[in-house]
């Protein structure tokens, strides 16, 4: 059987072919902090929420306002 970070390596890489191939647009540090938050608190599927949450709220106010004109 694989260990856990094999797994998880196996897991990022995966999702990453799939972010590039469909999502190309979508920060990949962002998909990859928030796989990492899901491993992490993968016993506590209220506070992966919650933080998973956080993360996206922080990744968008960071984002320029798209009706924004130069």
């Amino acid at each position: 059987m694989p260990e856990v970070r094999e797994e998880t390596a196996d897991l990022l890489a995966t999702v990453e072919d799939i972010r590039v191939r469909d999502y190309p647009d979508l920060d990949p540090d962002l998909v990859g902090e928030i796989l990492s938050v899901q491993h992490q608190f993968a016993e506590d599927r209220a506070e992966a929420r919650k933080r998973t949450e956080q993360l996206i709220n922080r990744w968008a106010a960071s984002q320029p306002d798209p009706r924004a004109t130069d």
